[in-house]
């Protein structure tokens, strides 16, 4: 008993020591995706895919189709990779290994991107970035509950969503820059330097990952294999929270990939991806103080109210540009305001929901692989449908389409605030 009590004793003063920087450390990864990951298709691809002198009339849903198709292998990869990570041994651990891996040969998509004079080569490049990050990020998402102690989920995910929210803001104020000097294409070769940047503190920050045991599993059919890869989706807590994931990220991806179209054809902008890139970098520097405070403060009071309030207030946006189609910029960059504010709240526990839930923190790659599916998914499934939808109405009635995709934000807010609702184990 008195040896159980040391060892206990000495995990406990481990885990105190897990101090601010190495949580800042921990998410420098994050940092580098969102500089990337955000700005390139929210901006780079809707305006790279307007220079290839498609008919307006295919433009949107060309968008919708460009971001679907990347974002399958972000539905296919994260789960498969996440499974591997589990059941590797290196030297250097499970995860660090493919992660850096990862982040070197999306490298060769974003050069590509970069240099792209046709679509083709274009979503050439968009592909193999989406494949290689999609890996990458697979290995990083299964070191958080690797490394990090219970009682600090919720902190780690407030670090998240401040470097989420810091990587977005000064990637998309790279595109700003470039785009005033119309040269926005090249905001690819910053990313690139960021992105390989961001993964060198994890290494530190996570070198205990991989020190678990593998245990030995029994023998089972195929069909055994594929229903336990799987089960976490059939029920239980952690199924919810993927399911609450799901229909965030389905009200951010109705409209987030049609706004440099929006912003130009209703609120006539004069450079839309310049205003595009300053709506958003607004959006994401309000995401800042939620993030700051929220996922600490998660592990204090819940993180359910942080998910209503959230809802709330992207509703209330939504709602605003549906009944009142403001062209007004300034009330359009409040709207941004408001909408950064509410997204934050929600960042700010995402993490947290997902630690809290997972079935098997000694296997969580591959589970929280499926919980970046519920990110993913949306993304490969709402653009390709809104596109369309989007030109269906607007060729009836100007500009119609994206009142639409308004409408459809409000839908996914509400059915993830019910979702959420459903999370037995989590207050």
């Amino acid at each position: 008993m008195r040896g159980m009590s040391v060892t206990a004793a000495a995990r406990g003063r481990e885990e105190a020591r897990f101090g601010h920087l190495r949580h800042v450390a921990l998410a420098t990864l994050y940092f580098g995706l969102s500089f990337t990951w955000l700005p390139y298709p929210l901006v780079l691809l809707q305006s790279q895919i307007k220079s290839f002198h498609f008919p307006k009339d295919q433009v949107d849903p060309v968008i919708g189709y460009t971001a679907a198709a990347g974002a399958v292998f972000s539905v296919v990869v994260p789960p498969l990779v996440g499974a591997f990570s589990d059941r590797i041994t290196t030297r250097w651990g499970r995860r660090r290994p493919l992660m850096v891996a990862g982040v070197l040969l999306s490298l060769v998509g974003i050069l590509l991107m970069w240099s792209a004079h046709s679509y083709p080569q274009f979503l050439a490049g968009h592909l193999i970035t989406q494949i290689c990050l999609n890996g990458a990020a697979a290995a990083y998402y299964g070191i958080i509950p690797d490394v990090v102690p219970a009682s600090e989920f919720g902190k780690a995910s407030g670090f998240l969503s401040v470097m989420t929210a810091a990587g977005a803001l000064l990637g998309f104020a790279t595109t700003l820059l470039f785009s005033t000097l119309h040269a926005v294409v090249n905001s690819y070769l910053v990313m690139g330097v960021v992105l390989a940047l961001s993964v060198v503190p994890v290494l530190w920050a996570g070198s205990q990952e991989g020190k678990r045991p593998i245990a030995a599993s029994p023998r089972r059919s195929a069909q055994q294999v594929v229903a336990a890869f799987f089960q976490p989706l059939w029920g239980g807590d952690f199924a919810w929270v993927i399911f609450t994931r799901m229909m965030v990220t389905g009200g951010v991806a109705a409209v987030a990939y049609f706004l440099s179209p929006f912003f130009e054809n209703v609120v006539k902008v004069s450079n839309p991806d310049q205003f595009t890139s300053i709506w958003l970098g607004i959006a994401f520097a309000a995401m800042i103080l939620p993030g700051l405070f929220g996922g600490a403060a998660s592990d204090r009071h819940g993180r359910k109210p942080f998910v209503y309030a959230a809802g709330a207030l992207q509703i209330a946006v939504a709602a605003y540009f549906i009944i009142f189609y403001p062209t007004q910029i300034w009330v359009v960059l409040v709207l941004a305001v408001v909408y950064g504010l509410g997204y934050g709240l929600y960042v700010a526990v995402d993490w947290a929901l997902a630690c809290d839930t997972v079935p098997d923190r000694a296997k969580s790659a591959k589970d929280m692989g499926l919980f970046h599916v519920g990110q993913t998914l949306p993304n490969s499934i709402v653009p390709a449908i809104e596109g369309v939808l989007i030109a269906y109405f607007n060729s009836h009635a100007a500009n119609s389409g994206y009142r639409v995709a308004f409408a459809s934000v409000v839908v996914f807010f509400l059915l993830g605030t019910v979702f959420v609702t459903r999370i037995r184990s989590v207050r």
